[in-house]
């Protein structure tokens, strides 16, 4: 247990129809399987057939495909078994931003408020990773073992493995960023962040989401006045992008472009859909087989990839954001509020 003395006091939207008009249903049929039930104030399924085989008798092709498909030819996670996340530890202030280093064998996480990043080494072990974090929010691996960190205080950093740092995005179109939120890194080192208002207001003129390319130049593939864009997610094989907008309370998908680019964006679910409800939209990431973790107010939901909603792990505190992490790659982790948590999967995700 880490001493508490450490824990200081945190578009133009896209005119194309929604990929589903409800989670849990496509074509008439049932989408949304899973198990029925849940354990006693832990994680639940969603409702409708396993696998969706109501969906495939009454709706078709479309409404079969979206039970079935995702279960089909991959593990889909079992929620029921895996039963509500549990406290790690807390007297922290604002947690966000988990991320696994296979190096370090270890948990970075940022206390935003606090302006900390901390490192949990399992079982048990705390420390302070950096005192000064210029209250960094998202943080992501590259490749090559950089880290890709989000600040509140307008500006994307890398930081090397030998400890020395650069800016990576500060500044767009004659306007500097607001305060960037999450962040995710794909396997060539093209970046992908959120530049919500949440931590601060730039002069860039607009909440977005961009691309750093490899080459260092960088883009804006999503803006909007209203929404507030937070977590971003890159599907298993990386031919899809992830954007969760919580004001919005729903996911869009992007198709991936050979080079990197976000294309073709769409609702992919909204996040009040599925039991028992709620609202927003966090942190975001997905596992091996492609289904979406989506932090929401009521805790972490799950879809299929075909949008089906599975159910929701429970978590004592309204999560931030979430990140497989240990040497099995088996763990989530979840930051939630002033807590750190975690639940152990019977499927693998990415680090």
């Amino acid at each position: 247990m880490r001493s508490k003395s450490l824990g200081l006091l945190l578009l133009v939207a896209c005119s194309a129809p929604p990929l589903v008009e409800d989670a849990g249903t496509a074509g008439g049929g049932t989408a949304g399987g899973g198990a029925a039930g849940g354990a006693a104030g832990g994680a639940t399924a969603g409702g409708g057939s396993a696998g969706g085989t109501a969906g495939g008798a009454a709706g078709g092709a479309a409404g079969g495909a979206a039970g079935g498909a995702a279960g089909g030819s991959s593990v889909e996670v079992d929620l029921v078994d895996a039963g509500p996340a549990v406290p790690i530890d807390g007297g922290f202030v604002f947690l966000e931003g988990p991320q696994w280093v296979p190096a370090r064998g270890a948990l970075l996480f940022s206390d935003v408020t606090a302006s900390r990043i901390y490192e949990h080494t399992p079982p048990a072990g705390f420390s302070v990773f950096r005192a000064m974090s210029n209250t960094s929010n998202g943080i992501a691996l590259a490749p090559n073992g950089d880290l890709i960190i989000c600040e509140h205080a307008g500006r994307v950093t890398r930081t090397r493995p030998d400890g020395g740092s650069s800016i990576v995005a500060a500044a767009f179109d004659g306007g500097t960023l607001n305060s960037p939120n999450d962040v995710v890194v794909r396997s060539d080192g093209t970046i992908y962040f959120s530049d919500p208002t949440y931590g601060g207001t730039g002069t860039v003129g607009t909440r977005g989401v961009y691309r750093v390319a490899p080459s260092g130049e960088l883009s804006r593939f999503y803006a909007t006045a209203s929404g507030q864009p937070n977590g971003v997610a890159l599907s298993p094989d990386e031919r899809l992008l992830y954007v969760a907008d919580s004001q919005a309370s729903v996911v869009r998908r992007y198709e991936v472009m050979s080079d990197g680019a976000p294309v073709n964006g769409v609702q992919f679910v909204s996040t009040t859909q599925g039991a028992p409800g709620g609202s927003g939209g966090d942190g975001i990431t997905t596992d091996d087989n492609g289904f979406l973790y989506v932090s929401t107010s009521v805790g972490v939901k799950v879809w299929r990839p075909d949008a089906g909603y599975v159910g929701r792990i429970a978590v004592g505190r309204t999560p931030a954001n979430c990140a497989f992490g240990d040497p099995d790659r088996r763990t989530l982790y979840i930051t939630a509020q002033d807590q750190l948590f975690k639940v152990r999967l019977n499927v693998t995700g990415p680090y």
